[in-house]
C-alpha cells in the first residue's frame, strides 16, 4: 500500500482554439435563399483560459531622486547639481569656456571646498523611469515608508506631519500609529487641520493618494497607444511554468515563465517554456503544479541511471514530492503522501511547503521529473536529460502496441484528447450534433421504453375555434 504511487490531475490548459459560427444566406440546390450556419475562418480565434492579470492597473511614471556622487561626476551634468548656490557657481565658470576639466582643477585648487563647505561628494538629482504609479486609498497601512512612495510631494509632506502627532516615545525608540493617524476620525482631523499641515497653504482634501513601486515583473497591457504605457501584475495562480536551465557545467538556473510570455509562445505554436534563458542555458526541465519530483541522494546524484524507478523501496519512496508552487527562482514542494497539514505553518513550515527536502537537500538543486501514468507507473519523462554527456534510458511504461492494433487514437494528455473533441462537435451542424446526441443517449440507456409511462405526443384539438 506504501508503495502505491498517486497520480495528480493538471489544469494546464492556457489557451485553445475556438470555432465560431454566424449565419448567413445561401442559395440551397433549388435557388431558393436559406439561412445556414458557416464556420468563421477569417481571423484568429483564441481563447484564454485564465486569468490575464490582477484588476489594479498601474501607469508608468518618471519621477525625480537625489542621490549622493563625487565631484567629478556631477560635473557631467552640472544641472543637475542639486544645491542651487553651487549650481549657480559652475553656470557662471562654464559661461567663461569653463570645461569639465577646468572646472574640476579649479575646485581642486581650492581643496573640493567651497563656502566652508566640502563638494568632493555633493548631491544631484536625478530620473528614475522604471517605477509605476496606481492610485490607492487612503487607510491604516499608510505608515512612514509607505507615505513615501507617494509621487506628491506636498501630500508626501502633510501626511508626515499628521503621523509624527500619533507618534509614540517608548524608552527613546519610536513607534508609529497609522491605525490611529489614519482611522476614518484621524482621517478626518487630518482634511480639518490641512491647511496649516500644508504651511498655511490651502489644499484639496485627501483621500486617495498616488503611490509608486518598481516595475519589476509587471507587464505591458499592449503595444499600441497609451496600452503601452500600462502595467499589470499576474494574477494569483497563473505560474504554471519553472524552467530549470543547466550550463556547460552542470549548474542549475531557475527561472518562473509569466503567463503573458506562455500564452504568446502557445500562439506561435512553440512549447510554453523558452528551450534557453537569457545566458543562452540549455533548458533541462520544466515543472508545473501538481508535477512529481524525485530527489536523490548524494550517491544516487553520482550514478542517476542507477535508479530503477519500477521497484523504488520504502526509503526511495519517501523522497518523492509534489510540486506545488513557484515564484521567481524559487520552488516549493511538499511530500507527495501528504494532502494537508496536520498542524497549520508548523509541521512544515510558515507557507506549508518546503524549499528543502526532509533530509535538508535543496529539491530545485537535485530534483529529477517524474512521469507517472494512470496505472501508477514511474518513469523519466521521454526529453528529460539525465546526467549531463549521458544518453536518456528509453522507458516504456505500457504497451503502446496493443492499442495500435485497434486503430485507436493516442493523445499525450486529458487536455489534447478534449481540445480534439470539442474541436468535432464544433464542426458538426445543428441536425449532425442532435444526429449524435441521441446515438450516445440510445448507446447509454438504451432503446427500451417503459409501456406503462405517459403519452408524451402533443396533440391539437381540430374543432378548437383559437386555432
Amino acid at each position: 500500500m506504501y508503495n502505491i504511487i498517486v497520480s495528480f490531475k493538471q489544469n494546464l490548459r492556457v489557451i485553445n482554439k475556438t470555432v465560431n459560427h454566424y449565419q448567413a444566406w445561401k442559395k440551397n440546390e433549388d435557388g431558393k435563399n436559406v439561412k445556414e450556419l458557416i464556420n468563421q475562418i477569417k481571423g484568429e480565434s483564441w481563447a484564454i483560459r485564465k486569468p490575464m492579470h490582477k484588476d489594479t492597473v498601474s501607469g508608468l511614471v518618471q519621477l525625480k531622486f537625489k542621490k549622493v556622487v563625487s565631484l567629478s561626476t556631477a560635473l557631467d551634468n552640472w544641472e543637475m547639481i542639486a544645491d542651487k548656490e553651487l549650481r549657480k557657481e559652475v553656470k557662471a565658470l562654464v559661461a567663461q569656456n569653463y570645461d569639465k576639466k577646468k572646472l574640476t582643477k579649479f575646485f581642486k585648487d581650492n581643496e573640493n571646498k567651497w563656502q566652508n563647505k566640502d563638494i568632493s561628494k555633493v548631491e544631484i538629482y536625478y530620473w528614475d523611469k522604471e517605477n509605476v504609479a496606481s492610485r490607492v486609498k487612503v487607510d491604516e497601512i499608510f505608515n512612514a515608508a509607505m507615505i513615501n512612495s507617494i509621487t506628491d510631494s506636498s501630500i508626501k509632506k502633510i501626511m508626515l506631519t499628521h503621523l509624527e502627532k500619533f507618534n509614540e516615545d517608548k524608552n527613546g525608540k519610536i513607534t508609529e500609529h497609522p491605525e490611529l493617524a489614519f482611522s476614518p476620525d484621524g482621517l478626518d482631523e487630518m482634511n480639518k487641520n490641512i491647511t496649516k499641515l500644508n504651511g498655511d497653504k490651502p489644499h484639496h482634501p485627501i483621500y486617495k493618494v498616488r503611490t509608486y513601486e518598481p516595475k519589476g515583473n509587471k507587464f505591458s497591457v499592449g503595444h499600441t497607444g497609451n496600452k503601452k504605457d500600462k502595467y499589470v501584475e499576474a494574477a494569483k495562480g497563473t505560474n504554471l511554468f519553472f524552467a530549470i536551465y543547466q550550463d556547460g557545467k552542470g549548474k542549475r538556473n531557475y527561472e518562473t515563465i509569466p503567463l503573458n510570455i506562455v500564452i504568446e509562445r502557445k500562439k506561435q505554436g512553440l512549447i510554453s517554456v523558452p528551450e534557453k534563458n537569457e545566458q543562452g542555458h540549455q533548458l533541462l526541465f520544466h515543472l508545473s503544479p501538481n508535477d512529481l519530483v524525485y530527489v536523490p541522494n548524494e550517491e544516487e546524484r553520482e550514478n542517476i541511471n542507477s535508479i530503477d524507478f519500477g521497484k523504488l523501496n520504502n526509503e526511495q519512496v519517501k523522497r518523492i514530492y509534489k510540486i506545488v508552487s513557484f515564484t521567481n527562482n524559487r520552488l516549493y514542494a511538499i511530500p507527495y503522501t501528504v494532502a494537508k497539514s496536520i498542524i497549520d505553518k508548523v509541521e512544515f513550515s510558515q507557507l506549508n511547503k518546503l524549499e528543502f527536502s526532509l533530509d535538508k537537500q535543496s529539491i530545485k538543486d537535485a530534483c529529477i521529473k517524474l512521469r507517472v501514468d494512470r496505472l501508477g507507473n514511474i518513469s523519466l519523462p521521454s526529453k528529460q536529460p539525465i546526467a549531463p554527456g549521458e544518453e536518456e534510458k528509453n522507458i516504456l511504461n505500457e504497451a503502446e502496441a496493443v492499442y495500435e492494433k485497434t486503430g485507436l487514437r493516442k493523445f499525450s494528455s486529458f487536455d489534447e484528447m478534449e481540445n480534439d473533441q470539442l474541436k468535432y462537435f464544433a464542426s458538426l451542424s445543428p441536425e449532425e450534433l442532435l444526429r449524435q446526441h441521441r446515438k450516445m443517449q440510445l448507446a447509454v440507456f438504451g432503446n427500451n421504453q417503459n409501456s406503462e409511462a405517459p403519452d408524451r405526443t402533443i396533440k391539437f384539438d381540430k374543432d378548437d375555434e383559437h386555432l
